[in-house]
Protein backbone atom coordinates (compact mmCIF):
# COMPACT_ATOMS: atom_id res chain seq x y z
CA UNK A 1 0.00 0.00 0.00
CA UNK A 2 1.64 3.10 -1.23
CA UNK A 3 -0.66 5.58 1.52
CA UNK A 4 -0.86 4.68 5.23
CA UNK A 5 -1.37 5.77 8.48
CA UNK A 6 2.01 6.24 10.60
CA UNK A 7 0.44 8.42 13.68
CA UNK A 8 -2.07 7.51 14.96
CA UNK A 9 -3.28 4.18 13.41
CA UNK A 10 -5.98 2.02 13.62
CA UNK A 11 -7.20 1.49 17.17
CA UNK A 12 -5.79 4.40 18.96
CA UNK A 13 -7.55 6.17 21.89
CA UNK A 14 -6.59 9.52 22.12
CA UNK A 15 -6.98 11.83 25.42
CA UNK A 16 -7.33 15.55 25.19
CA UNK A 17 -3.95 16.26 26.08
CA UNK A 18 -3.00 15.05 22.17
CA UNK A 19 -4.10 18.16 20.53
CA UNK A 20 -5.94 20.95 21.18
CA UNK A 21 -9.21 22.25 21.85
CA UNK A 22 -10.91 24.02 18.86
CA UNK A 23 -13.42 27.06 19.94
CA UNK A 24 -16.35 24.16 18.59
CA UNK A 25 -15.18 21.35 20.84
CA UNK A 26 -13.00 19.89 18.82
CA UNK A 27 -9.87 17.84 19.17
CA UNK A 28 -7.27 18.99 16.82
CA UNK A 29 -4.47 16.25 16.37
CA UNK A 30 -1.81 16.31 13.91
CA UNK A 31 -1.86 13.32 11.96
CA UNK A 32 0.73 11.76 9.97
CA UNK A 33 0.66 9.35 6.52
CA UNK A 34 3.69 8.07 4.10
CA UNK A 35 2.65 8.40 0.72
CA UNK A 36 5.14 8.62 -2.65
CA UNK A 37 7.15 12.05 -2.37
CA UNK A 38 5.37 14.93 -4.95
CA UNK A 39 1.46 13.52 -4.35
CA UNK A 40 -1.33 15.37 -3.50
CA UNK A 41 -2.45 14.00 -0.56
CA UNK A 42 -5.70 14.80 2.09
CA UNK A 43 -6.30 13.30 5.21
CA UNK A 44 -9.88 13.06 6.02
CA UNK A 45 -10.83 15.91 3.66
CA UNK A 46 -8.13 18.55 5.03
CA UNK A 47 -4.75 18.78 2.64
CA UNK A 48 -2.03 17.26 3.78
CA UNK A 49 1.68 18.78 3.81
CA UNK A 50 4.85 16.92 2.99
CA UNK A 51 6.97 17.02 6.29
CA UNK A 52 10.28 14.29 5.17
CA UNK A 53 10.49 12.20 1.80
CA UNK A 54 7.56 10.45 1.65
CA UNK A 55 5.44 11.62 4.49
CA UNK A 56 2.64 14.08 5.40
CA UNK A 57 0.99 15.85 8.07
CA UNK A 58 -2.50 17.43 8.09
CA UNK A 59 -4.46 18.90 11.14
CA UNK A 60 -7.31 17.26 11.25
CA UNK A 61 -10.33 17.20 14.02
CA UNK A 62 -11.21 14.91 16.24
CA UNK A 63 -15.01 14.51 17.78
CA UNK A 64 -15.69 12.55 20.69
CA UNK A 65 -15.73 8.78 20.25
CA UNK A 66 -15.46 7.30 17.49
CA UNK A 67 -13.52 8.78 14.43
CA UNK A 68 -13.14 7.03 11.00
CA UNK A 69 -10.43 8.84 8.89
CA UNK A 70 -9.64 8.52 5.37
CA UNK A 71 -6.17 9.59 3.49
CA UNK A 72 -6.15 9.59 0.02
CA UNK A 73 -3.59 10.43 -2.87
CA UNK A 74 -3.94 9.72 -6.68
CA UNK A 75 -6.92 6.93 -5.48
CA UNK A 76 -4.99 5.17 -2.95
CA UNK A 77 -6.95 5.24 -0.06
CA UNK A 78 -5.94 4.05 3.62
CA UNK A 79 -8.44 4.14 6.71
CA UNK A 80 -8.55 3.85 10.13
CA UNK A 81 -10.56 4.24 13.00
CA UNK A 82 -9.26 6.67 15.60
CA UNK A 83 -11.18 7.10 19.36
CA UNK A 84 -11.36 9.87 21.04
CA UNK A 85 -11.81 9.65 25.31
CA UNK A 86 -12.16 13.19 26.29
CA UNK A 87 -12.66 11.62 29.98
CA UNK A 88 -9.03 10.13 30.16
CA UNK A 89 -7.37 13.18 30.01
CA UNK A 90 -5.47 13.85 33.11
CA UNK A 91 -6.75 10.24 34.75
CA UNK A 92 -5.42 7.49 36.88
CA UNK A 93 -5.94 4.83 39.04
CA UNK A 94 -4.51 2.43 41.62
CA UNK A 95 -4.94 -1.64 41.17
CA UNK A 96 -3.48 -4.30 43.00
CA UNK A 97 -2.91 -7.93 42.14
CA UNK A 98 -2.53 -11.09 43.42
CA UNK A 99 -5.35 -10.58 46.36
CA UNK A 100 -6.19 -12.94 48.32
CA UNK A 101 -4.75 -13.27 51.95
CA UNK A 102 -6.88 -10.12 52.66
CA UNK A 103 -10.02 -12.00 51.49
CA UNK A 104 -8.85 -14.64 53.38
CA UNK A 105 -8.02 -13.03 57.14
CA UNK A 106 -11.53 -11.58 56.95
CA UNK A 107 -13.54 -14.99 56.17
CA UNK A 108 -11.32 -16.04 59.15
CA UNK A 109 -12.31 -13.33 61.61
CA UNK A 110 -16.08 -12.45 60.16
CA UNK A 111 -17.02 -12.47 63.74
CA UNK A 112 -14.45 -10.42 65.08
CA UNK A 113 -14.52 -7.40 62.36
CA UNK A 114 -17.36 -5.80 62.04
CA UNK A 115 -16.36 -3.82 58.97
CA UNK A 116 -14.39 -5.12 56.00
CA UNK A 117 -12.21 -1.75 56.78
CA UNK A 118 -11.24 -3.78 60.08
CA UNK A 119 -9.09 -5.81 57.80
CA UNK A 120 -5.45 -3.62 57.87
CA UNK A 121 -4.76 -3.71 54.17
CA UNK A 122 -8.80 -2.77 53.29
CA UNK A 123 -8.16 -0.13 56.19
CA UNK A 124 -5.28 1.56 54.35
CA UNK A 125 -6.61 1.80 50.84
CA UNK A 126 -9.99 3.53 52.24
CA UNK A 127 -7.22 5.93 54.27
CA UNK A 128 -5.82 6.13 51.06
CA UNK A 129 -9.46 7.12 49.22
CA UNK A 130 -10.30 9.23 51.78
CA UNK A 131 -7.52 11.32 51.53
CA UNK A 132 -6.27 11.61 47.61
CA UNK A 133 -10.32 10.12 46.31
CA UNK A 134 -8.67 6.98 44.66
CA UNK A 135 -10.47 5.02 43.01
CA UNK A 136 -8.63 1.54 43.92
CA UNK A 137 -9.01 -1.86 41.84
CA UNK A 138 -7.96 -5.65 42.82
CA UNK A 139 -7.82 -8.29 40.90
CA UNK A 140 -8.38 -11.32 42.56
CA UNK A 141 -7.14 -15.49 42.78
CA UNK A 142 -9.96 -17.88 43.06
CA UNK A 143 -7.71 -20.00 45.70
CA UNK A 144 -4.40 -19.77 47.38
CA UNK A 145 -3.71 -23.72 47.81
CA UNK A 146 -0.12 -22.73 49.12
CA UNK A 147 -1.63 -20.85 51.97
CA UNK A 148 -3.95 -21.98 54.45
CA UNK A 149 -6.19 -23.54 51.11
CA UNK A 150 -8.81 -20.94 51.32
CA UNK A 151 -10.96 -20.29 48.51
CA UNK A 152 -13.34 -17.35 47.44
CA UNK A 153 -16.60 -19.81 48.08
CA UNK A 154 -15.42 -19.29 51.93
CA UNK A 155 -15.76 -15.73 51.52
CA UNK A 156 -18.98 -14.80 53.73
CA UNK A 157 -21.87 -12.00 52.08
CA UNK A 158 -22.68 -10.71 55.60
CA UNK A 159 -20.56 -7.64 54.13
CA UNK A 160 -22.44 -7.11 50.79
CA UNK A 161 -24.32 -3.79 51.73
CA UNK A 162 -20.49 -2.40 52.77
CA UNK A 163 -19.53 -3.56 49.54
CA UNK A 164 -22.42 -2.08 47.73
CA UNK A 165 -22.13 1.05 49.51
CA UNK A 166 -17.67 1.67 48.62
CA UNK A 167 -18.28 0.16 45.15
CA UNK A 168 -17.78 4.00 43.82
CA UNK A 169 -14.53 3.91 44.21
CA UNK A 170 -13.67 -0.01 45.15
CA UNK A 171 -13.39 -2.61 42.49
CA UNK A 172 -12.99 -6.36 42.16
CA UNK A 173 -12.05 -8.53 39.38
CA UNK A 174 -10.73 -11.62 38.00
CA UNK A 175 -7.05 -12.38 38.16
CA UNK A 176 -5.67 -16.03 38.18
CA UNK A 177 -7.36 -19.03 39.71
CA UNK A 178 -4.02 -19.05 42.29
CA UNK A 179 -0.58 -17.42 42.03
CA UNK A 180 1.21 -20.80 40.88
CA UNK A 181 2.40 -21.80 38.17
CA UNK A 182 3.98 -18.92 36.65
CA UNK A 183 2.32 -17.68 33.35
CA UNK A 184 -0.48 -19.92 33.84
CA UNK A 185 -2.26 -18.64 30.67
CA UNK A 186 0.08 -18.78 28.42
CA UNK A 187 -0.82 -21.72 25.92
CA UNK A 188 -4.25 -22.10 27.72
CA UNK A 189 -7.38 -22.93 25.87
CA UNK A 190 -10.29 -20.75 25.67
CA UNK A 191 -12.31 -23.23 27.87
CA UNK A 192 -9.53 -23.00 30.83
CA UNK A 193 -9.40 -18.95 30.52
CA UNK A 194 -13.52 -18.35 30.98
CA UNK A 195 -14.20 -21.01 33.48
CA UNK A 196 -11.51 -19.65 36.05
CA UNK A 197 -12.63 -15.52 35.02
CA UNK A 198 -16.27 -16.94 35.36
CA UNK A 199 -15.85 -18.75 38.55
CA UNK A 200 -14.21 -15.76 40.22
CA UNK A 201 -17.09 -13.29 38.97
CA UNK A 202 -19.40 -15.23 40.27
CA UNK A 203 -18.16 -15.62 43.51
CA UNK A 204 -17.26 -11.65 43.29
CA UNK A 205 -21.49 -11.21 42.63
CA UNK A 206 -22.21 -13.77 45.44
CA UNK A 207 -20.59 -12.14 48.19
CA UNK A 208 -20.04 -8.29 47.23
CA UNK A 209 -22.78 -7.40 44.52
CA UNK A 210 -22.26 -6.76 40.62
CA UNK A 211 -21.73 -3.34 42.02
CA UNK A 212 -18.13 -3.47 42.81
CA UNK A 213 -17.28 -5.81 38.95
CA UNK A 214 -16.37 -3.43 36.58
CA UNK A 215 -15.63 -4.86 32.80
CA UNK A 216 -11.42 -4.12 33.10
CA UNK A 217 -9.03 -6.16 34.76
CA UNK A 218 -5.03 -7.60 34.87
CA UNK A 219 -4.42 -10.71 34.08
CA UNK A 220 -2.03 -12.92 36.04
CA UNK A 221 1.25 -12.81 34.32
CA UNK A 222 -0.46 -11.01 31.37
CA UNK A 223 0.32 -13.52 28.47
CA UNK A 224 -2.27 -14.81 26.52
CA UNK A 225 -3.15 -15.83 23.03
CA UNK A 226 -6.12 -14.25 21.28
CA UNK A 227 -8.45 -17.03 22.24
CA UNK A 228 -7.85 -16.65 25.85
CA UNK A 229 -8.22 -12.81 25.50
CA UNK A 230 -11.77 -14.07 23.67
CA UNK A 231 -12.55 -15.97 26.77
CA UNK A 232 -12.01 -13.21 29.01
CA UNK A 233 -14.36 -10.79 26.32
CA UNK A 234 -17.12 -13.62 27.33
CA UNK A 235 -16.98 -13.30 30.68
CA UNK A 236 -17.06 -9.26 30.73
CA UNK A 237 -13.69 -8.15 30.12
CA UNK A 238 -13.64 -4.87 27.77
CA UNK A 239 -10.42 -3.29 28.83
CA UNK A 240 -7.46 -5.09 29.91
CA UNK A 241 -4.16 -3.65 31.55
CA UNK A 242 -0.97 -4.46 31.45
CA UNK A 243 3.09 -3.52 31.77
CA UNK A 244 2.86 -3.38 27.89
CA UNK A 245 6.25 -3.03 27.28
CA UNK A 246 9.66 -5.23 26.40
CA UNK A 247 12.19 -7.08 28.44
CA UNK A 248 15.89 -6.73 28.45
CA UNK A 249 15.86 -8.85 25.88
CA UNK A 250 12.77 -6.81 23.58
CA UNK A 251 10.28 -9.58 24.08
CA UNK A 252 6.87 -8.51 25.46
CA UNK A 253 6.09 -8.67 29.24
CA UNK A 254 2.96 -8.77 30.31
CA UNK A 255 1.45 -7.79 27.19
CA UNK A 256 -0.82 -10.15 26.03
CA UNK A 257 -0.90 -11.55 22.59
CA UNK A 258 0.34 -7.39 21.78
CA UNK A 259 3.44 -7.63 19.23
CA UNK A 260 6.54 -5.92 19.74
CA UNK A 261 5.68 -2.72 17.58
CA UNK A 262 1.89 -2.57 18.86
CA UNK A 263 4.03 -2.48 22.46
CA UNK A 264 6.00 0.12 21.07
CA UNK A 265 3.50 2.18 19.53
CA UNK A 266 1.04 2.11 22.64
CA UNK A 267 3.56 3.56 25.08
CA UNK A 268 2.58 6.92 23.20
CA UNK A 269 -1.02 7.18 24.13
CA UNK A 270 -1.49 4.35 26.27
CA UNK A 271 -4.60 2.66 25.34
CA UNK A 272 -4.93 1.05 22.04
CA UNK A 273 -8.55 -0.70 20.58
CA UNK A 274 -8.04 -3.59 18.89
CA UNK A 275 -11.26 -3.79 17.15
CA UNK A 276 -11.14 -7.66 15.97
CA UNK A 277 -11.07 -8.46 19.32
CA UNK A 278 -13.47 -5.67 20.97
CA UNK A 279 -11.03 -4.85 23.57
CA UNK A 280 -8.87 -2.03 24.96
CA UNK A 281 -5.56 -2.46 26.23
CA UNK A 282 -3.94 -0.03 28.90
CA UNK A 283 -0.82 0.59 30.06
CA UNK A 284 0.17 0.59 33.82
CA UNK A 285 3.28 2.71 34.31
CA UNK A 286 4.83 1.66 37.54
CA UNK A 287 5.49 -1.29 39.31
CA UNK A 288 5.18 0.03 42.70
CA UNK A 289 7.20 -2.83 44.52
CA UNK A 290 9.90 -2.95 42.09
CA UNK A 291 12.96 -0.50 42.84
CA UNK A 292 12.97 2.15 45.46
CA UNK A 293 10.20 4.60 46.38
CA UNK A 294 12.12 7.45 45.03
CA UNK A 295 12.79 5.47 41.69
CA UNK A 296 9.44 5.48 40.89
CA UNK A 297 8.83 8.46 41.76
CA UNK A 298 11.54 9.45 38.81
CA UNK A 299 10.22 6.77 36.24
CA UNK A 300 6.91 8.81 36.64
CA UNK A 301 8.45 12.25 36.35
CA UNK A 302 10.53 10.84 33.10
CA UNK A 303 7.37 9.24 31.99
CA UNK A 304 5.15 12.39 32.28
CA UNK A 305 7.99 14.61 30.39
CA UNK A 306 8.41 12.60 27.40
CA UNK A 307 4.93 11.44 26.48
CA UNK A 308 2.81 14.71 26.64
CA UNK A 309 0.28 13.08 24.92
CA UNK A 310 -0.43 10.40 27.72
CA UNK A 311 -3.86 11.03 29.39
CA UNK A 312 -4.56 8.39 31.65
CA UNK A 313 -1.80 6.77 34.36
CA UNK A 314 -1.58 3.60 36.62
CA UNK A 315 0.65 2.63 39.75
CA UNK A 316 0.23 -0.96 40.42
CA UNK A 317 0.90 -3.07 43.51
CA UNK A 318 1.17 -6.78 44.49
CA UNK A 319 -0.81 -7.30 47.85
CA UNK A 320 1.78 -10.02 49.50
CA UNK A 321 4.35 -7.11 49.89
CA UNK A 322 1.98 -5.69 52.47
CA UNK A 323 2.54 -8.69 55.14
CA UNK A 324 6.08 -8.96 57.39
CA UNK A 325 5.52 -12.75 57.02
CA UNK A 326 6.22 -12.88 53.16
CA UNK A 327 9.58 -12.99 52.10
CA UNK A 328 9.72 -9.92 50.28
CA UNK A 329 8.32 -8.02 52.55
CA UNK A 330 8.70 -4.13 51.85
CA UNK A 331 8.23 -2.01 54.89
CA UNK A 332 7.59 0.77 52.78
CA UNK A 333 4.49 -0.67 51.43
CA UNK A 334 1.95 2.07 52.31
CA UNK A 335 4.31 4.85 51.68
CA UNK A 336 5.23 3.65 48.04
CA UNK A 337 1.81 3.82 47.34
CA UNK A 338 1.10 7.48 48.79
CA UNK A 339 4.11 8.87 47.50
CA UNK A 340 2.55 8.17 43.81
CA UNK A 341 -1.03 9.08 44.67
CA UNK A 342 0.59 12.16 46.08
CA UNK A 343 2.50 12.65 42.48
CA UNK A 344 -0.73 12.09 40.87
CA UNK A 345 -2.35 15.18 43.07
CA UNK A 346 0.33 17.25 42.20
CA UNK A 347 0.09 16.58 38.34
CA UNK A 348 -3.29 17.57 38.82
CA UNK A 349 -4.94 13.56 37.58
CA UNK A 350 -7.94 13.00 38.62
CA UNK A 351 -9.41 9.75 40.30
CA UNK A 352 -10.77 7.45 37.50
CA UNK A 353 -11.32 3.74 36.98
CA UNK A 354 -10.81 2.54 33.47
CA UNK A 355 -14.07 1.99 32.18
CA UNK A 356 -15.13 5.46 33.76
CA UNK A 357 -12.65 7.00 30.53
CA UNK A 358 -15.60 5.27 27.50
CA UNK A 359 -18.29 8.17 28.73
Amino acid sequence: MNVRFLNPVDGDILSDKAGEITSGGALMVTVTVSAPAGRAVTVAGMPAFPCGEGTYRAAVPLKSGQNRLAAEADGERDEIDVYRRPNATSRYRLSLDDNIWWLQDIARRQNEYRSLFDNPYLGFLREAHERYGTRVHCNLYYECPEFGGFCLTDMPDRYKSEWRANADWLHLSFHAKADLPDRPYLTADYETVRGDAEAVTREIVRFAGDEVLPSETTLHWGAVTRDGVRALHDAGARTLAGYLCLDKKGEPLVSYYLSADEIRHIDRYGMWYDRREDVTFSKIDVVLNEGTREGNLEKLETAYATHPEKGFWEFLMHEEYFYPFYRAYLPDFKERVTAALAWAERKGLTPSFLTETEA
